[in-house]
């Protein structure tokens, strides 16, 4: 309750073997502190696995843990992190893959 995700892609079309990242956006729209964050997504049907990070952290995030495919698999990207998400802050986690 109170963590609104929003996800983006940088490219509104793509062509086999080209990269398209993906831009989740995280924000604790609610007066309390979050704590234990973990945002999951999967790679996209028809592409594969290139690279996931975790953009500036909020101050209260104190790291980051990313669980992902190999480069050129297949499956869930997992972000977990450590510390709080104070209220009325937001942060970004990036994913890349590569379109068959």
């Amino acid at each position: 309750a109170g963590l609104t995700l929003t996800k983006a892609v940088d490219k509104p079309t793509a062509f086999p073997g080209e990269t398209i990242t993906y831009t989740i956006t995280y924000l604790n729209n609610s007066a309390a502190i979050i704590s234990n964050v973990v945002i999951f997504d999967s790679t996209p049907a028809f592409t594969t696995f290139l690279t996931a990070t975790a953009g500036t952290l909020p101050p209260a995030l104190t790291g980051s843990l990313i669980v992902k495919p190999a480069v050129a698999g297949k499956g869930p990207i997992r972000w977990t992190f450590s510390g709080s998400l104070d209220p009325g802050q937001s942060g970004t986690v990036n994913f890349s893959v590569v379109i068959e």
